[in-house]
């Protein structure tokens, strides 16, 4: 039935997206695992958390298992920094800051450099988290 919840045997959450038989059931949550899933029947697609290794992964068939964000844990985006700034887990660990500048008439070099560096550490985050969201498949990337 519409709506209906089930859960599977490894704890995996689904929600029928539509009615019918057997109807269109939707993972609406990953099973929680301390091993990725080696045995069983496991549809390709197939959402765990595993608790050991903190990483959300799918099943990509044959008992293979892939990290959801990033292809590995250097791909793999975090939260660094007193003030939380999302970077990928090999990146160096520098939070973007704000400061407030009075810029002269003309701008003087230093100035200039300074919103220079601003700009590209604020174009570099944004690098980072467009490569997250490509990687998750949620937006397609190109070149």
């Amino acid at each position: 039935m519409l709506a209906e919840f089930w859960r599977d045997a490894l704890g995996g959450e689904w929600a029928c997206t539509v009615a019918g038989t057997p109807g269109t059931w939707k993972q609406a949550k990953p099973a929680a695992v301390t091993a990725d899933p080696g045995s069983g029947t496991i549809p390709t697609g197939y959402l765990i958390w595993n608790l050991t290794d903190g990483a959300v992964k799918r099943h990509a068939g044959s008992y293979s298992w892939e990290i959801t964000v990033g292809a590995s844990t250097a791909a793999k985006v975090g939260f660094h920094g007193a003030t939380p700034t999302p970077q990928r887990a090999g990146a160096a660990q520098a939070a973007v800051t704000y400061v407030s500048q009075t810029i002269s008439d003309p701008p003087t070099r230093a100035e200039v450099q300074a919103l220079n560096d601003g700009l590209v550490a604020a174009i570099t985050l944004l690098n980072e988290v467009r490569a997250a969201v490509v990687e998750k498949g949620l937006m397609k990337g190109g070149v």
